[in-house]
């Protein structure tokens, strides 16, 4: 650019000139033009910094937030199918061992071994799958008979023992026993879904059990064979009040 006064050349951003020594108005103004700029440059710069801080924060936080949603939707789906992969082991472990179970039952069947069918079973899980469906009411006969006689020791043992079963009380265990003799001659009854658990040697080891267990309360609560047959055809309330009526009796 040219000097305005001597016509010499000038740079803009030269205050005065070098030849004539004349104030430069350009320079002046070329200088506030450059500090306003850098001082817009550095105003929108911060601007633009804090902007991205806060976006990179949320981005942060989204992203972790993200993050552990995703690891609890996989953990919950892996703990799923862990359970169903132990569950499916279990059965298939059960399942592997389905003959030598059948052999064992059967021969704990024939030996009329109440409480060591109804212990096998419960050791061995068979209840776990339908392997051995047929013998569903066996079980579950077996199952009431354990409860029937475990309720009926406890019943006898408060007598010697007050301290040690104090907190089993006799109206309870009554109840409880009136419930498992019910139940009893309920899985006995035959189910139309399950035929074959009713048939041949399964129908005699459950009348063998029914027998044993209405010998039991005949001799413990001193009431007739035929008294004892009766509660087939009682209902729970029924039962129980035999049972309380015999007891109370017995104590007296």
């Amino acid at each position: 650019m040219k000097c305005q006064h001597c016509g010499n050349n000038l740079n803009i951003e030269d205050k005065v000139c070098p030849y004539c020594g004349m104030s430069n108005p350009f320079a002046v103004k070329h200088q506030e033009e450059m500090e306003r700029y850098e001082t817009d440059y550095q105003k929108t710069k911060k601007e633009v910094l804090e902007q991205s801080s806060r976006f990179n924060r949320r981005t942060v936080k989204i992203t972790i937030i993200a993050v552990l949603v995703a690891l609890i939707a996989i953990s919950c789906f892996l703990l799923a199918k862990s359970y169903d992969i132990r569950w499916w082991n279990m059965e298939r472990s059960i399942s592997s061992e389905a003959e030598t179970n059948r052999q064992a039952v059967q021969q704990l069947m024939e030996a009329r071994d109440y409480q060591a069918l109804c212990s096998y079973v419960s050791q061995n899980r068979i209840t776990y799958t339908d392997d051995l469906k047929e013998y569903e009411a066996v079980f579950n006969t077996t199952q009431q008979y354990r409860r029937f006689y475990d309720d009926l020791m406890i019943l006898q043992n408060k007598k010697t023992d007050t301290e040690k079963f104090k907190y089993y009380s006799e109206s309870e265990l009554l109840e409880s026993l009136a419930k498992s003799i019910h139940s009893l001659y309920e899985y006995m009854e035959p189910q139309k879904y399950n035929p074959e658990a009713y048939q041949g040697d399964k129908m005699e080891y459950m009348e063998d059990l029914r027998e044993h267990m209405e010998i039991i309360v005949s001799g413990y609560f001193k009431i007739s064979p035929e008294e004892a047959a009766d509660m087939r055809s009682m209902t729970v309330s029924r039962i129980n009040v035999l049972l309380e009526d015999c007891y109370e009796k017995e104590q007296q």
